[in-house]
């Protein structure tokens, strides 16, 4: 299930984390409409999110830790392969929209929203299936010995290795299957450092190819790649 929301800010800027504050309105509105849904999630230890989102900004420019844009109208994508967590999260926007609800956001901006839809999912039937990102994807490396974390990029040798195997890992998790999904890019990003939570993460973006079962590909379409995919990164649109 895919959502296409339109949110009007007060101000035409951001703050260069906006990733937080509509992961907070996800959170919140899952709390509103089901707690329970928002306990299995959100109430205790890390459960990986069978969802992911993107947010599309209207010509930003990047000063300090502020975004500028262009306009006051910006559009969050989400994605998950669960209508009924669509649909509670739908509900609860709807809900918001209609008491005239707006969300805070940093610097005493705000965010309303003006419109919501449901977009049309293109289901993969193929075992080879070409993507282009609709938000950066993280691919990240952790490092048992130090507890740190690496976030690679397309220079890396262990680059595609370690996307399949993150793909690997949320299909077993979240689809309780055993596959295998060959990763083939296409044209992709150097890397795009990104600041989120205080820190810097380096993103991708561009497009790229997978190649296995056609259930496990729709399930990737539909719920993103990569890591931190439920913060705002890793969404896909199928070419």
């Amino acid at each position: 299930m895919r959502l296409k929301m339109v949110f009007q800010l007060k101000k035409p800027e951001l703050d260069i984390e906006y990733r937080r504050a509509f992961l907070s309105l996800l959170k919140d509105s899952f709390q509103q409409a089901s707690p329970e849904v928002y306990d299995k999630f959100y109430g205790g230890g890390t459960p990986m999110k069978p969802f992911t989102f993107g947010v599309f900004l209207p010509n930003p420019v990047f000063k300090d830790n502020t975004i500028y844009l262009k306009g006051t109208e910006i559009t969050l994508n989400f994605s998950t392969c669960l209508t009924d967590l669509g649909i509670y999260f739908y509900n609860s926007l709807i809900r918001r929209k209609r008491h005239f609800q707006p969300y805070p956001l940093a610097n005493g901006n705000e965010m309303s929203l003006a419109r919501v839809n449901l977009q049309k999912e293109k289901p993969v039937k193929s075992s080879e299936a070409v993507f282009k990102t609709l938000s950066p994807f993280l691919v990240r490396l952790h490092h048992k010995e130090d507890n740190a974390d690496e976030y690679l990029t397309k220079v890396n040798q262990l680059f595609v290795p370690q996307v399949q195997e993150n793909v690997r890992v949320m299909v077993e998790e979240l689809l309780a299957r055993k596959e295998r999904v060959e990763f083939m890019p296409v044209t992709l990003s150097e890397g795009i450092p990104i600041k989120h939570y205080g820190i810097f993460v380096d993103g991708t973006t561009g497009i790229f190819k997978l190649t296995g079962h056609p259930e496990v590909l729709d399930f990737v379409y539909k719920v993103g790649i990569g890591s931190r995919r439920s913060e705002g990164f890793g969404m896909l649109e199928l070419v």
